[in-house]
């Protein structure tokens, strides 16, 4: 066991990211708590999951929306120049949505709210970009040690969607429908304090060196793992709205969250894993291998008929989360610059977002006309989506990470001299 711990003792050695680590773990409150704590807040107040689904997909696309030109925004200006202002917008959005749920108002205006308070820039990447210009060339082991750290920020990731779920749940149903809102946004105004004050692991701003960003010269590659993780994204939505029609129908309502959060926790599992290994089978094989697995497993978990074996099967289906979205930033990370890292992430949450956005609202309105088997039917078929888009796009994410790119002004080695790890740092 020390030896699975050992690389990431050694990343987390390095000055300042144990402190922008941590800030960037509250600053990702909303990721896992924003969507579901929307959700049961308009269903405790209107009585309605396709309200809630609806709105919340509604919140998820303007999200997914937003990604690509706030990234490019953080890039070009820097990560304090940009992320303040969204901020500010997020806060603006959530009390418009809570004001509105709480007093009952008209459904458009939680629209207005819920599209305010998706402008939250690219949370997920933030710290991924600092990895990424921290641990570059790293006494020559950048590219494993990149891949640890991403695995270790896709483990942290699995740590709000383990407690996130369940602290919205419980706030939810048992203090009041709008705690768990005004805990995430609490998270992320405390997260971007501590993450924007800590400037020396702040990567530079692409303005200062006149870089260019992506524009629609995106790889394939990236498209490729986009469209897979929208995949990804739907079965993601679903699963979450059906998770928790499926207690309240079973008469434990309390108990949705927790099973989402058990689910996160083989996540966290296969996260801790994958990252501590160093993989020797090519990137492209990994992605369709983790893929197939991912989609048999949630649609196991989607024909399970009681709680207690939809739990212990989920526990075991999340252990490919985790590696399903390290891998596919990893690809991202492979085929664009430094410079347009975090610009080229966001195509990958646009993906996700649009998925995220469909499952719910496929989910929601399923489950409205005939209750919680409706919604893991649309699990399953989303779980099995996601294999089939594995299969169909693995010829362009194969042929984008083995081709070397240019770096920083230096060539990239080529494919063979990387065995072990990925070439140059990777970037969920």
């Amino acid at each position: 066991m020390a030896g699975v711990f050992a690389p990431y003792r050694r990343i987390l050695a390095h000055p300042g990211a144990k402190q922008f680590a941590l800030a960037g773990l509250l600053s990702r409150f909303p990721i896992s708590m924003f969507n579901l704590a929307v959700i049961l807040l308009i269903e405790g107040t209107y009585g309605s999951w396709e309200m809630s689904g609806r709105v919340a997909a509604i919140g998820v696309i303007a999200w997914a929306a937003q990604s690509v030109p706030t990234a490019r925004l953080v890039d070009r200006v820097g990560q304090r120049r940009a992320m303040w202002p969204l901020t500010a917008i997020v806060v603006l959005g959530a009390a418009l949505t809570l004001t509105t749920a709480l007093s009952q108002g008209p459904e458009p205006l939680l629209w207005l709210g819920v599209v305010l308070g998706s402008f939250q820039g690219p949370l997920g990447s933030l710290t991924r970009a600092r990895w990424s210009h921290l641990l570059a060339g790293d006494d020559g082991r950048g590219d494993d040690d990149v891949h640890t750290a991403f695995s270790l920020e896709g483990v942290l990731d699995e740590v709000l969607f383990v407690l996130g779920p369940t602290v919205v749940t419980i706030l939810a149903t048992t203090v009041h429908p709008a705690a768990s809102l005004i805990l995430a946004i609490g998270g992320l105004l405390v997260g971007m304090t501590l993450l924007l004050a800590q400037t020396e692991t702040e990567p530079p701003a692409r303005g200062a060196d006149g870089g260019a960003g992506l524009g629609l010269r995106v790889p394939a590659a990236v498209i490729a793992v986009g469209v897979l993780t929208a995949g990804v994204g739907a079965t993601f939505g679903s699963l979450d709205i059906t998770t928790v029609a499926f207690a309240d129908e079973s008469g434990y309502p309390a108990l949705g969250g927790l099973i989402i959060g058990v689910i996160s926790g083989g996540s966290f599992v296969g996260g801790l894993l994958y990252g501590a290994r160093r993989w020797r089978t090519a990137l492209w094989i990994r992605v369709v291998a983790i893929g197939v697995l991912f989609a048999a497993g949630f649609a196991i978990i989607a024909q399970m008929p009681t709680l207690a074996l939809y739990t212990a099967v989920g526990f075991v289906a999340g252990g490919t989360i985790a590696p399903m979205l390290a891998s596919a930033d990893t690809v991202v990370q492979r085929v664009v610059s430094q410079a347009q890292l975090t610009e080229g992430m966001a195509w990958v949450r646009i993906g996700m977002g649009a998925g995220v956005a469909f499952g719910a609202w496929a989910a929601g309105r399923g489950i409205d006309a005939a209750g919680h088997s409706a919604g893991q039917e649309v699990t399953a078929w989303a779980a099995i989506a996601v294999a089939t888009l594995a299969l169909a796009t693995a010829w362009w994410v194969r042929r984008d990470t083995l081709a070397a790119r240019p770096r920083g002004g230096e060539q990239e080695l080529p494919p063979e001299a990387h065995v072990d790890g990925p070439p140059l740092p990777p970037a969920l």
